[in-house]
């Protein structure tokens, strides 16, 4: 699943989240499962380069799932500024859209493709320790009916045959040796509550359960609201409003009262401020009445200023002109 949830993200980054036909398409999909594959670097895996070292091969896998998370962001990238530009919740999208994705690039890389794929970097990753699969060459160790011959005729099923969770709507496959590691912590397996209402809840599922749909969960009075703080298993919710009825009612009428007190004060307040506003709203008419009169005597008084720049301009060429005349009678007196 990781391989297909990889390849199906890095299809998203490539054309956007719009899940249209034409953008799966073997041009488009195609090169990103040969970039994949070469993500796996099957056959250089193992971090122990012979069977006297010590190997882990947990913290191998944990590499390649590792690679596989980031397949997307390396090979392709994530969606830049202006993807973000042209739609400012791209990233939600492609989160939406990724299970129809992955159900229409599933074809490029098939569940059998995709098993076979693990198969090969179980076998790269384990290669000295056999710790994940089996060591005998000739052991398929898929299925139920691989057996290794033990004596002369007896036989025994492999420990590393692929068996399935048998725990509801699990999709897991595992190895028959680790089936009781999976089931100790598979999110599908049922367990009973923990608040002991005795139904058996799913793993990843438990603490919602309990936390909202347990009857056996703490649960507030419906009427906390005007002061009932008792707090009841969800199952006795209508037996706590039945038996407290007669507090519930003394409970309401205070509040009902306290609420008229209010009413009231805020009644008196509302009047204050309208008085206080027709107050304001009249001395503003006034203030607005007397601004206009000063707005007036200032226009008329800039209108004077420019007469009079006028004149002044008017008198200086006048004296000008009467200067040259005065010349000019010298002149002619001469």
């Amino acid at each position: 699943n990781a391989m297909l949830d990889a390849l199906a993200l890095a299809s998203l980054f490539l054309t956007g989240a719009s899940n249209s036909p034409k953008d799966i398409t073997d041009s488009k999909i195609l090169p990103l499962k040969a970039k994949l594959i070469d993500a796996l670097s099957i056959g250089k895996n193992c971090s122990s380069d012979s069977q006297d070292e010590p190997c882990n091969p947990w913290s191998d896998i944990e590499r390649v799932r590792d690679r596989l998370s980031t397949f997307a962001e390396n090979e392709v990238g994530r969606p830049g500024v202006f993807m973000h530009m042209v739609d400012p919740d791209v990233s939600q999208h492609v989160v939406s859209a990724m299970p129809k994705r992955k159900i229409a690039v599933s074809k490029y890389l098939d569940k059998n493709e995709r098993l076979a794929l693990a198969k090969l970097l179980i076998k790269d990753i384990d290669r000295y320790s056999f710790k994940l699969h089996c060591k005998v060459e000739s052991c398929g160790s898929t299925n139920g009916e691989s057996e290794h011959t033990v004596g002369i005729a007896a036989t025994r099923l492999c420990e590393f045959r692929l068996v399935t969770c048998p725990n509801e709507n699990c999709p897991a496959v595992i190895s028959f040796k680790y089936k009781d590691d999976h089931d100790s912590e598979c999110g599908f397996k049922r367990l009973p509550c923990s608040n002991g209402c005795g139904e058996a809840v799913p793993r990843n599922q438990m603490n919602d359960h309990v936390k909202t749909r347990c009857i056996l969960r703490p649960a507030e009075c419906p009427l906390k609201c005007v002061g009932c703080n008792a707090v009841v298993q969800a199952q006795d919710t209508s037996r706590h409003l039945n038996e407290s009825a007669d507090q519930h009612l003394i409970l309401v009428v205070n509040r009902m009262m306290e609420y008229q007190a209010m009413f009231k004060k805020m009644t008196a307040k509302i009047a204050l401020l309208e008085e206080k506003n027709a107050r304001l709203e009249s001395e503003l008419k006034t203030k607005v009445a007397g601004l206009s009169s000063k707005n007036e005597a200032h226009a008329v008084s800039n209108d004077l200023k420019k007469v009079t720049k006028r004149l002044n301009i008017l008198e200086g060429t006048c004296r000008t002109e009467f200067k040259k005349v005065q010349q000019d009678r010298r002149n002619h007196v001469k």
